[in-house]
């Protein structure tokens, strides 16, 4: 009677706390509610009354011990209890996605607890419930927003799920996994309606997800670290616990090391199920990733190799295919908001790029994005440029695209500094560029610097020193005579191989030369015509000029020199306004007898 007791007082408990809380209840009162439903569940779990031998086809029993013989009564009666307790927990599970998309960080926290408390079991060891993951990833994604309702999932809530859940590589796995299928079910390709902006705002919640995930870069990072093995063996929770997976990753000894046969490796696999094993060597995947869609043969001579079989959430290889799968698949959701997209293409260059099994996969994104002109082309420049020079990608109007993002407002953009590196590295790494190109740049380049700041200004005219001392075929451009007036130079051509730069002349050094600061002036004066002897400029330390360093530039070297006096007007000024004006006599000045 016991039991009988008990599961009937479990029952009323499990009732009374999923009853539908009142408007006015405090968060506090029903965050308390949801975690005891949690602690709940979690016991029924770990005594096996509550199983979800459904949630996966590889599913096993953690204890391959036979239980006794039970009376068909009773098995009958435990099956309906189970039963019962799946719906229940449904509810429960239904109960918290919907405070998850009220951004509510209890709640959050207590599905987090639930993933943790309710492993798939797998023969020898445990994972995370894809279910589960998929329903945690959905409520975020679906997120009511802030007070003004766009549907933008909070920042607190993904940087709660950063530091708390996203530091285990099982988790990062399962997620990317997860981020897939939503993404696929949003219907990319549809007509432009209402729903398709909804969808772009999902789509922007998944990039922001993926953003904060920091992907194992080989396979020593995914090495369980930490490792407490559990003493009576394998239990709810596996074989023991680490501080960077969720559920420990099963080991192999020397004697579990298998011997294959010659076969071919191929990068792109796209058709990794969950909890299958992968092969790795142990020199990782370096070499691998760097040739993508090819297929390398191991050598003959060896017919045998010694591999490590690893589950696919334990694997580097399966980590990269999911980033690569789930990236893509976002991606191909239209209408993703700008704002979004630029974060995403600060982030692919460095985070992305460098890990997915095949980067050309991203040429049609960056190519898009580099087309938009703007911020946007920018931001696409770095991943366009790694495409193109680490990876073999063809894009022949780089930089016809390259020439007309060189503009005056440029010069004022957030990522300015960002945007002139690589413009040095596009006009500076090949020697194989035409004199026609680079007299367009130039020449571009000194028009824009007539209205730029200071650092601006210092930093084209030594790009441009630097150039036209690199290709001398391009010296004839400040040795011709010229002016605003007959300069062949169009403006407008939006074609570098059709504006007659090299025709033209850089009358523009002759107006910076008059510059009202002294430094960019002395620097027009000598550019372009330095001695041979003379090293290039170090363009780095350019890009680091900025107002306030050019001013306390120019005040240390006050201060080495002693001027105790700033020179000033001959004649004492009256008033702020000059006479004749519209506004003379307002701020008038007084004079001292």
């Amino acid at each position: 009677m016991t039991g009988i007791s008990s599961a009937a007082e479990t029952a009323k408990t499990i009732q009374e706390l999923l009853t539908a809380p009142p408007p006015d209840l405090p968060d506090s009162i029903q965050a308390q509610k949801l975690d005891q439903l949690r602690r709940i569940f979690s016991k029924l779990i770990e005594s096996q009354q509550l199983t979800f031998s459904s949630l996966t086809d590889s599913s096993l029993p953690v204890d391959k011990k036979e239980d006794p013989p039970k009376s068909q009564a009773a098995a009958g009666a435990s099956h309906k209890w189970n039963v019962w307790l799946k719906k229940q927990h449904a509810k429960f599970i239904k109960q918290l996605c919907h405070e998850v998309r009220c951004g509510k960080q209890t709640a959050l926290r207590t599905f987090m607890g639930v993933i943790a408390s309710t492993p798939v079991q797998l023969i020898n060891t445990c994972q995370i419930s894809h279910e589960l993951m998929e329903k945690l990833l959905t409520a975020l994604v679906d997120s009511y927003g802030e007070d003004d309702g766009n549907g933008v999932v909070p920042e607190y809530m993904l940087e709660l799920l950063q530091n708390e859940f996203c530091i285990y590589r099982d988790v990062q796995y399962f997620l990317m996994k997860c981020m897939r299928q939503v993404a696929n079910s949003l219907g990319a390709g549809e007509k432009e309606d209402e729903q398709d902006d909804m969808n772009g705002t999902r789509a922007e919640n998944l990039l922001r997800i993926l953003i904060k995930l920091d992907v194992a870069f080989d396979q020593d990072d995914l090495k369980p670290e930490n490792v407490k093995l559990n003493s009576g063996g394998m239990n709810s929770r596996g074989n023991g616990t680490c501080s960077n997976y969720l559920f420990l990753p099963p080991s192999y000894s020397n004697d579990e090391i298998v011997k294959e046969e010659d076969h071919d490796i191929d990068d792109n696999d796209d058709d990794d199920d969950d909890g299958h094993e992968h092969d790795e060597s142990h020199d990782s995947d370096s070499e691998e990733s760097s040739s993508p869609n090819k297929k390398r043969k191991l050598n003959p001579s060896n017919s045998k190799i010694s591999k490590v079989k690893y589950i696919a959430w334990q694997s580097v290889k399966g980590h990269r295919n999911a980033l690569q799968q789930c990236t893509l698949a976002i991606l191909k959701v239209p209408n993703i908001p700008n704002r979004t997209m630029k974060q995403f293409l600060l982030h692919l260059p460095t985070n992305i790029l460098p890990l997915v099994p095949n980067p050309l996969r991203f040429a049609d994104f960056c190519t898009r994005a580099y087309d938009m002109g703007g911020v946007t082309s920018i931001l696409a420049l770095h991943s366009l440029y790694i495409l193109m020079t680490q990876h073999g990608l063809e894009y022949p109007n780089f930089y016809s695209s390259l020439y007309n993002l060189i503009e005056s407002n440029v010069f004022y953009a957030k990522y300015r500094t960002r945007f002139f590196k690589l413009l040095v590295k596009c006009l500076s790494g090949s020697q194989m560029l035409p004199a026609y190109l680079v007299a367009s740049f130039c020449k571009r380049l000194c028009k824009c610097a007539i209205c730029a700041p200071p650092s601006g200004a210092l930093f084209v005219l030594a790009l441009v020193s630097n150039l036209l001392r690199k290709y001398g075929e391009c010296a004839c451009i400040i040795h011709r005579n010229g002016n605003e007036l007959n300069d062949p130079f169009d403006a407008s051509e939006r074609d570098p191989a059709k504006s007659r730069a090299i025709e033209s002349s850089l009358w523009e050094l002759n107006a910076l030369e008059k510059h009202y600061h002294p430094a960019v002036s002395s620097m027009a004066k000598g550019c372009g015509v330095e001695d041979e002897k003379v090293l290039l400029h170090d363009l780095d330390q350019f890009l680091l000029h900025t107002y306030k360093s050019l001013f306390e530039q120019e005040k240390k070297r006050g201060n080495n020199k002693r001027k105790e006096k700033v020179p000033l007007t001959f004649q004492r000024p009256k008033s702020l306004f000059v006479a004749g004006d519209f506004f003379d006599g307002i701020f008038d000045f007084p004079c001292k007898s």
